[in-house]
């Protein structure tokens, strides 16, 4: 699997920062996860959902809301309106640059935002609330001994699971005047409600309404012993197995032997099938990883490294593994290694750049030998000597 960091352009001007998590085969079926409040796409029910889901061979996109991660944008600025455009933005991105979403998922007011988006998105087959409020308004019980402050000087900070943000008096009317339940009782695709009975934030009467309100076909998961975060490992790879084969009703997906991978007893196999344009699997005897092009190449979906960064990675990979076996073989600790390979090409020649970086506690004799030693990666050498390349028909 790869984590891909993506920035996704919206109609307000912000620049969202997002994360593509990728199988290692072309995606069976895309979907996009929006977090919790004043959370971000790297919470661990963000992260470890989105990846277990590539497992299980979707392509999802995780994003920042605007004001929040690395997103940019003021959290005073925005409402539960601007979430809904951002996810829908988020849709959109994907849907150009990829697949469009077939699977929508939202975490807390991410799952409101998720509920209230559903019956606008082309090509949608399901939507996933995850400890979601049946009223965005609910949230307002996090800094309810707040709510006149805000009221009476416009915006107010406070504090949120650790962390301090701005409301404003338009965040405060936006997310109390939403119509929340006629959107629930009109969306156009299954749902999935899942909740925890003990969520100490959400109680579980929400999933109860948003159950109630959607129309048939809709399920309902309980979340057990969870907590409204989903921090514990387990519970969010719970969630996401359940929510893989629940979809899998409803979203067309190959059977596993479809995409079952011929690995090779020696070397290393490219397989590029007609319909995946430059995606290509590659096959060693015991992994599968994608190669393909960036969408500046017209056809191309950036699934993974281009063929050049992957030799690039292979001499950078190979250098910081040699140091490490040299430094365990002499007895000293290497610490955090950090090797960067560039390339400069020019006709009839070509220069690679290697600047490592080492920890603080090496001394100048090691630094000097482990430089040494970087020259001795079996990578480096086969890429220094004569090589010749044989190519045949099969």
């Amino acid at each position: 699997m790869a984590t891909t960091t993506v920035e996704i352009p919206t109609r307000d001007g912000n620049t969202l920062a997002a994360y593509l998590e990728l199988p290692d085969t072309a995606p069976t079926s895309w979907a996009v996860f929006a977090h919790c409040f004043a959370c971000s796409a790297k919470s661990p029910a963000a992260t470890r959902i989105s990846r277990r889901l590539a497992q299980h061979g979707f392509g999802v996109l995780r994003f920042d809301f605007a004001g929040l991660g690395g997103s940019e944008g003021d959290f005073k600025d925005t409402t539960f309106h601007t979430n809904r455009t951002n996810l829908q933005d988020a849709i959109s991105w994907l849907g150009k640059n990829h697949g469009q979403p077939e699977l929508l998922i939202g975490h807390s007011l991410g799952g409101a935002a998720a509920l209230a988006t559903a019956g606008s998105v082309e090509g949608l087959k399901a939507v996933v609330s995850i400890a979601a409020p049946y009223e965005p308004g609910h949230v307002t019980k996090l800094f309810a001994d707040d709510i006149q402050t805000i009221r009476d000087n416009g915006e107010s900070d406070v504090k949120i699971g650790g962390k301090t943000v701005t409301i404003s008096q338009d965040f405060l009317d936006d997310i109390c005047g939403t119509p929340q339940k006629q959107r629930i009782e009109n969306l156009p695709v299954p749902v999935l409600v899942m909740h925890s009975p003990i969520d100490e934030l959400v109680d579980i009467h929400n999933a109860q309404g948003i159950y109630r309100a959607a129309p048939m076909p809709k399920s309902f998961i309980a979340l057990d012993d969870a907590d409204h975060l989903l921090t514990k490992r387990g519970h969010a790879a719970y969630a996401a197995d359940v929510i893989a084969t629940w979809a899998s009703r409803y979203i067309e997906i190959p059977e596993d032997e479809d995409n079952e991978i011929d690995h090779p007893t020696d070397g290393v196999t490219a397989i590029m099938e007609d319909a995946s344009d430059f995606a290509t699997t590659i096959a060693t005897s015991t992994h599968s990883f994608i190669l393909d092009e960036p969408t500046s190449v017209p056809g191309a979906k950036d699934l993974g490294p281009n063929p050049f960064d992957m030799m690039l990675a292979g001499l950078a990979g190979c250098t910081s593994m040699t140091m490490r076996m040299y430094a365990r073989r002499k007895g000293f600790e290497l610490g955090d290694t950090r090797v960067n390979v560039t390339v400069d090409t020019k006709p009839g020649n070509t220069t690679f750049t290697r600047t490592i970086t080492f920890a603080d506690h090496l001394d100048d004799a090691q630094r000097e030998k482990l430089l040494t030693i970087a020259d001795k990666c079996p990578v480096h050498k086969a890429m220094e000597a004569h090589v010749e390349i044989d190519t045949i028909a099969d």
